[in-house]
């Protein structure tokens, strides 16, 4: 299961970015469902889990659109808050051609607010038969209560950290695994990824990492601590590729359970899923191809 950001992702593949006032002409274009924690369970449910994504939505026809995606990609949806006026949001993405970059302009503002917390999902039975919950950091509302009742009933809370967020440290509180990326740099906090692995340990943290694109992936358990290296591939589009590789980390855990020893191993894993993302323009054509060996058992549930 995860929690978090859903928005509508309009994507073109240009060769260039367009400068101010002109117009390009887009070689390819997507439409498709985006957000850190919707990514991650399309790329769960690709792994072979039985994935749901909890997450806030306007009752609006550009919603539907949403659902309907993930449907395709057999990524079941629950919204616990239609509370939204106007549409969801949507992201308007640019991808270069040739080096595979991105520029995104995206609402994500909608995901930090204050809101009421959704006190239903304290409910232990929304979390029967999950092996695991990943929550983006967005909709604080939701992801707080839900973690809450996941630790409660055992089920491991892993946090995809793209961004220090003013709530940042209180969702800590309920996290097992927290993989950051190379960008979470919290406020007074060098971005060097030792000191990022400090303050996540400062915080009772006892499984952390940092994603830093192409280069090795640093890592800290109670236990020990080191990199894993990732393998070079050729990159076509990096748009999700940090996504997908939090949603195969949670699927790892959840079909194989928490295990600070196995941590390097599981991160080595999702990296090679998030490497095969990368190879093909959007979020979507990737998931044509087949899950890399050493995968947990087909019906491992998220």
């Amino acid at each position: 299961m995860t929690c978090g950001l859903a928005t509508l992702d309009v994507v073109q593949l240009v060769d260039d970015l367009p400068a101010p006032n002109q117009k390009v002409v887009s070689l390819d274009f997507l439409i498709a469902a985006g957000g850190p924690a919707t990514n991650a369970a399309v790329a769960a449910a690709w792994c072979g889990a039985e994935a749901t994504l909890v997450t806030a939505l306007p009752r609006h026809p550009l919603t539907d659109l949403i659902a309907a995606d993930l449907a395709s990609c057999r990524v079941g949806l629950d919204v616990a808050d239609h509370d939204f006026d106007g549409p969801p949001p949507t992201a308007a993405i640019l991808i270069t051609r040739g080096t595979g970059d991105r520029a995104v302009v995206s609402p994500t503002a909608v995901g930090t607010g204050e809101r009421a917390p959704a006190g239903e999902l304290e409910d232990p039975a929304r979390l029967a038969g999950v092996g695991a919950l990943l929550i983006d950091g967005y909709h604080r509302h939701l992801a707080l209560p839900l973690a809450r009742a996941a630790r409660a009933a055992g089920v491991p809370v892993i946090l995809d950290g793209g961004s220090a967020k003013a709530h940042t440290e209180e969702l800590l509180e309920v996290v097992d695994v927290a993989i950051v990326s190379d960008d979470f740099a919290p406020p007074g906090v060098e971005s060097e990824a030792g000191a990022v692995l400090d303050w996540l340990f400062e915080r009772g943290v006892e499984n952390a990492a940092v994603s830093r694109g192409g280069r090795a992936i640093a890592w800290r358990t109670r236990a020990g601590a080191g990199e894993v290296p990732v393998a070079p591939v050729e990159v076509v589009d990096t748009l999700g590729a940090g996504d997908f590789f939090h949603g195969a980390v949670a699927f790892r855990i959840a079909g194989l359970g928490l295990d600070d020893a196995r941590l390097a191993e599981d991160l080595a894993w999702a990296a090679a899923v998030a490497g095969a993302s990368l190879g093909s323009f959007g979020t979507r054509a990737w998931l044509a191809g087949a899950p890399p060996a050493g995968a947990p058992p087909a019906t491992a549930p998220q």
